[in-house]
């Protein structure tokens, strides 16, 4: 029931970040005996005294040209290309995904004879169709800084969720993240005179001058905007030990959480703050687009929303504010802090089975992630040429031109993304990058749903057959909550809901994932 990143991580990873050191860990995954591997390339230097690593094709499927209107300009194309060889001794082929059908075109590429080595794939799809090359062994020999990027304080579930079998099948794009939060206009608090709120109390007095001192005007002040899914991400742990989820009993039945004692509490103040005008009335039928119009229109002055919502939107918000900034609250409930932690991915860069130079293949990923410029030339090309330092110490960079788009970028990995950020004035860096740095992997400051440990293994397919009411209880679950914030249900019925709940099946869904949840915890 939380909250899913999917692809919104890969999208992170492709726009930088603030300069923040990283540690070199011990997830590096244990070898397991030979598979062997081919090596097209020769004993002859590439340049520099660098040795020929071969050719590797790389399917650059993360995305990331979806929204370049122009691909590299042929000569720049091939500049990038020598000069990526004289540095790693492979000399890097490109294989551009048709736009709107990057799934199929991947497909074809791996079921035919066609050269692929490097992909984006998921465990579920790829690894279980048996498209995917073991990794132990070549990340043991040549993959050490794919491995000791990767900082220490990051959830090794990230590495794990992508075994199986005792082997390592693909490496991770990004750790489980925190990216809902509440976001305030700094701005505002100033004009009514108040501070960062670190507390329920405080946030409510923030809402209730955003909504009585109405700095828009003619009542178009948004004292809170939020949504289903991010008003439990972002609010529900400050009442509860874990975050919006599943939570473990004391008899150890895994529950939902509307279950928990402390749930109904944070109903309670989620309906009186609705009741007083604080959340926006139609947050509960309002889509991101529709929440991004308003924040863009100079109108939203809480959101408990992903963060992006706001931080992205502050440029743009200044052609009618010039002084909007939204800042980070870290607010605390009953229970400590709310924020919630995603759910781990079960997607990331794998080698073809099929790979004719899965060395070649390792070693190109490894020379991306030994060095942040390694990784800045894949992306944006030459450096000096096609972008250049501005603040090298802090990761400052800006693009000289756009003769090269990033054809020859893989590897993604959200240890590079917090290294660098883009300088321009146009750009929402600025106010995006600081929360990378400081809260998209927080540790601390945040929950974690009871079962998080082990929940990216769960078999969904075996829960929904053994649960077949499975979707009715979700829906159910959101439908009535809405109601009870509203104020569309009164919360004295609220013991009836869970009644409710046992007659759509909830005992067989605590006794399912019980299940699930013990077998894998004991493995």
């Amino acid at each position: 029931m939380s909250k899913k990143i999917g692809l919104l991580l890969l999208t992170l990873c492709m726009l930088g970040s603030l300069l923040a050191a990283c540690s070199s860990n011990n997830n590096e995954p244990k070898p397991s005996a030979s598979t062997g591997s081919t090596n097209t390339g020769s004993d002859s230097d590439a340049g520099n005294g660098v040795k020929d690593y071969g050719k590797v094709y790389v399917y650059a499927n993360y995305g990331h040209l979806g929204n370049v209107v122009d691909l590299s300009k042929k000569e720049a194309l091939e500049e990038v290309r020598q000069y990526i060889k004289e540095k790693s001794g492979v000399e890097v082929i490109e294989i551009v995904p048709p736009k709107g059908s990057e799934a199929d075109r991947l497909n074809l590429l791996l079921a035919g004879n066609e050269p692929l080595d490097i992909f984006t794939g998921s465990m579920d799809l790829h690894q279980a169709n048996g498209a995917a090359y073991p990794l132990n062994e070549l990340l043991e020999k040549y993959g050490s800084n794919v491995t000791g990027v990767w900082p220490d304080s990051w959830s090794e579930a990230s590495w794990e969720a992508l075994q199986k079998d005792g082997e390592q099948w693909a490496t991770p794009v990004s750790p489980p993240m925190a990216g809902n939060a509440i976001t305030i206009r700094k701005d505002w608090l100033e004009e009514v005179g108040l501070g960062v709120p670190t507390n329920l109390e405080e946030l409510e007095a923030v809402m209730k001058a955003f909504k009585e001192k109405d700095p828009v005007g003619n009542g178009e002040t948004i004292p809170m905007i939020t949504s289903f899914n991010e008003m439990n991400a972002v609010l529900s742990g400050l009442f509860m030990e874990n975050g919006y989820g599943n939570w473990i009993d004391e008899e150890g039945n895994v529950r939902p959480t509307v279950q928990h004692p402390g749930y109904l509490e944070f109903l309670t103040v989620m309906a009186d703050w609705y009741k007083k005008g604080y959340i926006y009335r139609e947050s509960f039928a309002t889509d991101a687009t529709k929440v991004i119009e308003l924040v863009r229109s100079n109108r939203v002055g809480v959101a408990a929303t992903w963060h992006s919502r706001t931080l992205a939107n502050t440029t743009m918000i200044r052609e009618i504010d010039p002084d909007a900034e939204y800042v980070t609250a870290d607010i605390q409930g009953p229970k400590g802090y709310g924020r919630l932690v995603g759910t781990v991915g079960k997607s990331g860069t794998m080698i073809s089975k099929n790979s004719q130079n899965p060395e070649g293949a390792m070693r190109y990923l490894d020379w991306l992630l030994s060095d942040v410029e390694n990784y800045l030339t894949a992306f944006w090309g030459i450096p000096g040429k096609h972008w250049e330092w501005t603040d090298k110490e802090k990761g400052v960079y800006r693009r000289i031109n756009q003769d090269y788009q990033g054809e020859f970028m893989t590897g993604f990995s959200f240890a590079m993304t917090v290294q660098f950020r883009e300088e321009d004035p146009k750009s929402n860096d600025q106010w995006v990058r600081p929360f990378f740095a400081q809260y998209l992997t927080e540790t601390e400051k945040v929950k974690y749903e009871g079962t998080f440990d082990v929940s990216y293994l769960f078999d969904k397919a075996k829960i929904g057959e053994q649960v077949p009411t499975l979707s009715d209880i979700e829906r159910m679950i959101e439908q009535e909550v809405t109601k009870f914030v509203m104020g569309a249900r009164p919360l004295s019925e609220y013991p009836n809901f869970l009644s409710q709940l046992e007659n759509a099946g909830i005992n067989k869904w605590i006794e399912v994932y019980t299940k699930e949840y013990n077998a894998l915890k004991n493995q």
